[in-house]
């Protein structure tokens, strides 16, 4: 009967919360509605003016940041030479938020803003429903005139454009332990197809510099390298444009898709991840005459030369290429490229036919919005200079002009500015339109997820009700955290408050032991009485050295921290750290094996495989925590002689073993109830193969707070609570933020030889959360096996993370509108999605509270 009462209630709250979420994110996430069809030209755009240039070779450099290519320390020492001699004109292009590839491919060849919705889809490499085959982009333009269009690198293009290349070679983006093999088998297609003369578009798509940068970051000394080998096939296009005629009238484009932040991640919106490098290149282009500096420092925040938006780039190249504009484009042509036409009259088309196209997708997005005579003339009464009012004046000035008596000489020096007027307007107030929401399935949704709280509230309310304190402390901790997600100074900075609630809890258990020892003056002896003071004392110390370890958020993010400013410099302490957590890890799995040699042994032997499979990873991947360290001499030529996937596929298999024979002795036993220690080292043991090396020692600390957590006899519910804490403090601890940049892909691929979205999926997951994954299997084993509540651990786990849901839903809603909404909103609703079902359902539930405290079958 207890089952039916309260089991079902809770089984049924989980169900609910993925299919809130579903019907949240279909009103949240829609596709934004586009124009179909091509853009033609009619006769006069036609004949109105000539192409510069009849070929593009497109170069994308993932992740190539402003500072890569003009600052002082960049490493493009041809390209920056080109600058100098006006034979490269460069920008710094701003790629607005979500910063990752999908969305910003949108960007430079549609010329529109993409939807958020766009970064998930960018993870699923095996997804099509993003593609842009049936929406009008540059490179659909060309096609549609029968030009051939080649693409080497990242196959995320042939997905976004399924059948469009005549010839294509794609490498996964996500393979990120690849900084060599990933750019050489572009390059290697390179001289083959500048010898042909059949294309009229390459693409071109390099990874490793993005690959480097989320490994160990911009500051990487693989970085050097990358830029001299990038820039040597700038040098090596350049020069074939110049010698070889079907290539002299070519246009060459050197981007990034977008930048990094200083811990090489992206997908943010700091200053270094949304301004990357833009280069347009070619010979002609001398006939500018601008001869720039190059290098030079920095106008503001990675700010070089002229800033201009991503979007952009799709009418320059149409202007350039003599194309028409993409239907959906927002972009505004960039006018240092008007002097390649000598006459005004060509300028001024190439203006108003930009504005135009501006003007027609202003109109189908406000059908309301009138720009005849009469709106117009009250709109400029009104002194607006933005907004839907602000567009419809700046295009009235251009009718005006227009109407005017102006020569032709005149025309483009007085026309041209107002039309560049309105274009940008109309480009920021299209830019800045709030998305197409849904509002009836957010409030469905909002609603679904409201009746998952209130089906376990019955069972959280009988279980406060017997720890009245530690209760009104968790309805607190709840009610707190709900209304900081209206904020987005405290969402950006969420790991204070989970530091700050876990001081707020250390306080009270604290308090809780001296009252055990005041009631129980006659058994001084009592663990309560001997453990009180120093138990407090050992966590608050644990607490501080979590607080310290990693800095994250975005305030605090460039402070000093122990992972990446105290190690470095001090290998000696850090591999010290390391091998004592190895050695722990190692007692412990030894310990919790039966009494048979030959397990024992292998459980030394696996340990050992796993230590020198993180120092082998650690030299490729950060070989700066090996300088002058007394582990360097340990790695020797063993990494050539066996490769680091078979390493991890080793320690991966013997691991597998393990668990197996926990759930063999755990059936044997015919105690299902009693959690597996010999599961939980395994499980430990597979978190820190799946950890950052600085991170490692972070297990070391866990385990003395599991020791003094044990010590203390806490009661069910103040377990439930504890861990709760612990696992969103560590998640902060190894790094973890609401921002997408701080996703770690260091360690997606241990085991793993080719991509695979599943195997991908849970091993960023596991990376990702390998604190609270570690935390809730060892609640388990702290949680009083005696327990009467058997419901309550999954109770209140789901009415934590259900009232969060709500609580991020109703923030999204209410502000749907606010300034940050794609910036720091919806990316804290996709964590709180991951919180929810990866780690709250898949782990919380089905990997531990909710098997293991099942009852037993009668």
């Amino acid at each position: 009967m207890v089952i039916l009462q309260c089991g079902w209630a809770t089984l049924f709250a989980n169900l609910l919360l993925p299919v809130g979420i579903l019907i949240f994110s279909s009103g949240f996430f829609p596709y934004k509605p586009l124009l179909p069809g091509l853009a033609t030209f009619n006769e006069i755009d036609r004949n109105a003016t000539s192409p510069v240039f009849d070929k593009v070779i497109f170069m994308v450099v993932d992740a190539l940041r402003s500072d890569f290519v003009y600052s002082n320390e960049s490493g493009f020492l041809f390209t920056q030479s080109l600058i100098r001699e006006g034979a490269a004109l460069p920008f710094t292009a701003h790629a607005s938020s979500p910063t990752v590839t999908m969305p910003r491919l949108k960007a430079m060849t549609t010329g529109s803003v993409p939807s958020f919705l766009d970064v998930i889809l960018n993870i699923a490499e095996s997804d099509t429903s993003s593609t842009l085959a049936y929406q009008d982009t540059w490179l659909a333009q060309l096609k549609a005139r029968g030009d051939q269009l080649v693409m080497y690198g990242d196959d995320t293009w042939l997905k976004l454009f399924p059948g469009m290349f005549d010839r294509a070679d794609g490498t996964t983006s996500f393979f990120v332990s690849d900084f060599i093999e990933v750019d050489r088998n572009v390059t290697r297609h390179v001289p083959h197809e500048l010898a042909r003369s059949d294309w009229s578009a390459m693409i071109m798509h390099y990874l490793g510099l993005d690959h480097i940068g989320h490994k160990s970051g911009p500051k990487s000394p693989f970085m050097a390298s990358k830029h001299q080998e990038m820039d040597a096939v700038v040098n090596e296009i350049y020069t074939a444009m110049q010698q070889k005629s079907h290539l002299q009238s070519t246009l060459f484009v050197l981007c990034g898709d977008h930048g990094m932040n200083d811990a090489g991640n992206h997908g943010g919106s700091s200053a270094g991840e949304t301004s990357p490098a833009l280069l347009f290149i070619s010979p002609k282009l001398q006939a500018l005459g601008a001869q720039l500096q190059s290098p030079i420092e920095q106008l503001d925040d990675l700010q070089y030369y002229q800033t201009v938006e991503q979007a952009d780039i799709t009418p320059t190249l149409a202007g350039l290429l003599g194309m028409p504009i993409p239907l959906n484009s927002l972009g505004v042509f960039i006018p240092e490229f008007l002097d390649m036409w000598d006459s005004g009259a060509q300028k001024l088309h190439i203006l108003g036919r930009n504005a135009q196209q501006l003007l027609n997708t202003i109109k189908a997005t406000f059908p309301n919005s009138a720009f005849d005579d009469d709106t117009i003339a009250s709109s400029c009464a009104s002194g607006a200079d933005s907004g839907i009012e602000g567009a419809q004046c700046a295009w009235a000035q251009v009718q005006q002009l227009r109407s005017s008596n102006i020569s032709a000489d005149e025309a483009f020096s007085m026309i041209g500015p107002a039309l560049m007027r309105f274009s940008r307007v109309a480009q920021d107030v299209m830019s800045s339109t709030a998305s197409n929401y849904d509002v009836s399935r957010l409030c469905l949704g909002l609603m679904v997820t409201a009746i998952a709280v209130l089906l376990v509230s019955r069972t959280v309310f009988h279980e406060c009700t017997r720890s009245a304190h530690t209760g009104v402390f968790l309805v607190f901790m709840i009610i707190g955290y709900g209304s900081m997600m209206f904020a987005s100074s405290y969402v950006e900075e969420e790991q204070q408050f989970w530091y700050w609630i876990w001081s707020g809890w250390m306080f009270y258990l604290h308090i809780r032991f001296e009252a055990s020892r005041l009631s129980s003056r006659s058994t001084a002896g009592s663990p309560p009485a001997r453990y009180a003071a120093l138990a407090t004392l050992g966590l608050a110390i644990s607490q501080r050295f979590l607080r310290r370890w990693n800095q994250t958020g975005q305030k605090f993010a460039a402070e000093p921290d122990i992972a990446r400013k105290f190690f470095p410099g001090h290998p000696a302490v850090f591999w010290g750290l390391v091998i004592l957590t190895y050695v722990d890890a190692g007692r412990h799995l030894f310990k919790s094996l039966p009494s048979v040699a030959l397990l024992r042994l292998s459980a030394l032997v696996l340990t050992a495989l796993a230590f020198m499979f993180k120092v082998n990873f650690a030299a490729a991947d950060s070989p700066e925590l090996l300088i002058d360290s007394f582990i360097s001499r340990a790695v020797g030529t063993w990494p050539d002689s066996f490769s680091l996937v078979w390493q991890a596929r080793l320690v991966f298999g013997g691991l597998a073993c393990y668990v197996l024979l926990a759930f063999f002795i755990q059936k044997r036993s015919g105690n299902a109830r009693t959690p597996s220690t010999l599961f939980h080292e395994a499980l430990n043991l597979f978190l820190m193969m799946q950890s950052r090396a600085t991170n490692i020692p972070l297990f070391l600390v866990f385990r003395v707070q599991a020791m003094i957590l044990s010590a203390m006899s806490l009661e069910g519910i103040q377990v439930t609570v504890t861990t709760l804490i612990l696992q969103y403090m560590t998640f902060f601890a190894f790094g973890g933020s609401n921002a997408i940049s701080s996703v770690d892909l260091s360690s997606a691929y241990n085991g793993i030889g080719s991509y695979s979205v599943i195997l991908v999926g849970v091993l960023t997951f596991v990376s990702n959360w390998a604190g609270p994954i570690w935390w809730a299997s060892m609640s388990n084993l702290l949680r009083p096996q005696r327990d009467s509540g058997v419901h309550s651990p999954a109770a209140l786990s789901t009415f934590h993370i259900a009232a969060s849901l709500v609580s991020v839903m109703a923030a999204c809603t209410a502000l749907r509108t606010h300034l940050f909404i794609w910036t720091v909103f919806s990316p804290k609703y996709l964590y709180t999605i991951a919180w929810a079902t990866a780690n709250h359902v898949a782990v919380n539930m089905l990997g531990g509270i909710g098997l293991s405290y099942l009852p037993a079958r009668k």
